[in-house]
């Protein structure tokens, strides 16, 4: 083969993987949005980028939030904010929550869609500080890193912890949503990232001996995480794993976000027990996570 044969392929390699690249953060970005119909007859789409137009729905009036096509073919040259992704939503466009504007993709809708949930970035803040993204007072340069439950974009520096390496590899949950389900605080002891607002919690226990205290932390971890094998089954599928590590000696610091790796809802328990308060999507479906630490303007 000769040399500029070879240089052409490695060049096409190039080109498709890019492709790939760019397909990838599509995705990430549009969750394979209709940019052509209206999403409303799907229902309450599992994940799809959404829009909220400041033109139609200013701040202090109704909230309410569009999808990709009604974006470009209802609300073209409307002052929008882009809301990346949002799970579990219905497309608004048109319904009574706009007093002026009429859908043109699809204006047969009912006058709210009840189970839509909304917050203040659908009036284009974010954060707990509450500002805008971009911001044009903020001349600090810092990343957003969205939250997998409430799904909203905080600052780096307002997450109250700090934030690891490798953050596109990892999901974040917020100190807020954590403190909302106070048993992701045991699970974040033994599972999450660790960063500095991790401590060890040394407590004296019946029946625990010096050796056993000395243990090493995966080992621990691991014996809490996968039951012996000399279990019986029953016995297994009788347990509670967030009961076991609660009796354990490793505690966390109940404050800042926390940043968990893959795979970390596998971990979680599935007993009857604790089947009621894991019934948020974000926690217990791993379909509906983000892989992508993505700005949520551009």
């Amino acid at each position: 083969m000769s040399e500029e044969q070879t240089e052409q392929t490695v060049s096409l390699v190039d080109v498709l993987e890019e492709d790939e690249e760019l397909e990838e953060e599509a995705s990430a970005v549009l969750a394979g949005s209709d940019s052509d119909h209206c999403s409303y007859p799907q229902g309450y789409v599992k994940r799809q980028a959404l829009y909220a137009c400041n033109t139609c729905t200013p701040k202090g009036g109704e909230v309410a939030g569009v999808c990709l096509a009604c974006s470009y073919k209802c609300h073209e040259g409307h002052d929008l904010f882009e809301l990346y992704t949002k799970r579990n939503f219905r497309c608004d466009c048109g319904n009574g929550k706009f007093t002026e504007l009429q859908c043109k993709l699809f204006p047969d809708k009912e006058e709210v869609n009840s189970l839509n949930k909304y917050s203040h970035n659908f009036f284009g803040e974010y954060c707990t500080c509450s500002r805008p993204y971009p911001d044009p007072d903020d001349k600090v340069e810092d990343e957003m890193i969205q939250c997998v439950v409430c799904e909203d974009w905080l600052h780096g520096r307002h997450l109250g912890c700090v934030v690891p390496d490798c953050v596109e590899l990892q999901e974040m949950i917020c100190e807020s949503c954590m403190s909302k389900n106070p048993f992701l605080w045991t699970f974040a002891a033994h599972l999450a990232v660790p960063g500095e607002s991790i401590e060890e919690v040394k407590e004296e226990t019946a029946g625990t001996d010096e050796s056993n205290m000395n243990l090493n932390q995966s080992e621990k971890v691991d014996d809490v995480m996968e039951p012996s094998s000399k279990r019986s089954r029953q016995e297994t599928d009788l347990s509670c794993r967030l009961k076991e590590l609660e009796a354990t000696s490793q505690k966390r610091v109940q404050s800042g976000a926390v940043f968990w790796p893959s795979a970390w809802r596998s971990k979680l328990c599935s007993c009857n027990t604790c089947q009621s308060p894991v019934t948020f999507e974000a926690v217990t479906n791993e379909a509906t996570s983000l892989r992508e630490r993505a700005n949520p303007c551009y």
